[in-house]
């Protein structure tokens, strides 16, 4: 089977879709499939993050932005008081202006696809589309094609989405697609690497100079609004005044650093925060292991790579009663605490903090959880499943 994946920033993030897509094609290749990528790139054609060996790269080159004047706005910002009604209403008004210049580099991604592909369609015998709705709609119309949701949509996209020979999703946005579209939402599951995401030694946990007796608080992610960081920034602000032993490991870059940065300043000093902006995710692992509990504190969050990975390495996590988080807790995995509720964040971790042999259950729990529900392995093979049997294409 010969498949194009049309996926913009595929080449240029690390955030839990990218990972989704580079891992899921990576299994699919290995099942004696050819799989060829199209995502945007530098003017030169460059791009930061290599694709999988047996994923064939087509980098779109270009002026490409998704956050096209965020880190201004973001700046500007900074110095309003957090507690003003202006604050709330600037954040809205930058939510606004990020959503409109997202979807203005999806339609010029949209765009160039069609030039780039307009004679080359019927070189592939299935496409499939990370998060574009009228991309897939588009596809459609040439070859059999699979569009996933990162999260859910609205109803009135309904009659596109049916127009897409097969929608798949999971966690919460498959959930919540399903009342309008029934089974024309399919899962797709999320998978996890064994060989790379298990428990192991904690050698990043004595590079960073924490002792076994410290309590690592760990946040996994790109640092923007939505994923909530400055959240668990302000709780732990005031954990550690009454928990010393407490220290904060945060692992991601985005446009929301700089003002993390500030707000954990004199914590830095001190050296009870480490902020990690840059690690390849084959070692991720090993900065997992340096934590004693995930933080996921998302204003929303479909379903979290970071969450399971971090279970895989026997890692517990406390996240937002938001989404997937909640079918994760309800596993028993881990614990919730009230969305953006910084109180009940800071609660929370001091309960969980008082007691890490519950913690270390927890973890232990996780890593078996894991290994019988994720595997990159059984989620290619659904994929296939789905382009053969629901779409009819010759494996």
């Amino acid at each position: 089977m010969n498949i194009l994946v049309l996926h913009s920033e595929l080449g240029v993030l690390r955030g839990g879709g990218e990972n989704f897509t580079r891992n899921l094609f990576s299994a699919f290749s290995t099942r004696g499939h050819r799989v060829t990528a199209a995502f945007v790139a530098n003017p030169s054609g460059q791009y930061p993050f290599s694709l999988p060996p047996g994923v064939t790269p087509i980098p779109l080159a270009g002026w490409w932005s998704r956050q096209l004047g965020q880190a201004q706005l973001l700046s500007i910002g900074s110095w309003i008081p957090s507690t003003s009604l202006l604050k709330h209403q600037w954040d809205r008004m930058r939510g606004g202006i990020c959503w409109r210049i997202h979807r203005w580099h999806e339609s010029r991604f949209q765009r160039r696809a069609e030039h780039v592909f307009a004679n080359r369609w019927a070189e592939f015998d299935a496409i499939y589309v990370h998060g574009s709705s009228k991309l897939a709609r588009l596809a459609s119309g040439f070859r059999p094609t699979v569009l996933r949701l990162p999260g859910p949509v609205s109803q009135e996209l309904a009659p596109v989405l049916r127009q897409v020979h097969a929608v798949c999703a999971n966690g919460d946005a498959l959930v919540q697609i399903r009342t309008f579209l029934g089974d024309h939402a399919i899962e797709i599951p999320l998978g996890v690497d064994s060989r790379t995401f298990f428990p192991n030694s904690r050698s990043v946990r004595q590079s960073l100079g924490w002792a076994e007796g410290c309590c690592v608080l760990g946040y996994v992610g790109r640092l923007i609004h939505i994923k909530g960081v400055d959240l668990l920034a302000t709780a732990f602000r005031e954990i550690v005044r009454v928990s010393p032993h407490a220290r904060l490991l945060i692992v991601g870059s985005g446009e929301e650093e700089s003002a993390i940065r500030a707000m954990l300043r004199p914590e830095l000093a001190r050296g009870l925060v480490h902020l990690e902006p840059d690690v390849p995710h084959g070692r991720l692992a090993d900065w997992y292991r340096a934590m004693d509990l995930l933080v996921m504190p998302s204003r929303y969050e479909n379903f979290s790579n970071a969450i399971v990975e971090a279970l895989a390495c026997g890692i517990p996590f406390l996240g937002s009663d938001v989404g997937g988080n909640k079918l994760l807790a309800e596993a028993g995995c881990g614990h919730l605490f009230k969305q953006e509720s910084h109180d009940s964040l800071t609660s929370c971790l001091g309960k969980l903090m008082a007691d890490r042999a519950a913690l270390k259950l927890n973890g232990a729990f996780g890593v078996e959880y894991v290994k019988t529900h994720y595997s990159w392995a059984a989620s290619a093979e659904r994929l296939e499943h789905v382009l053969t049997s629901r779409l009819g294409v010759k494996g």
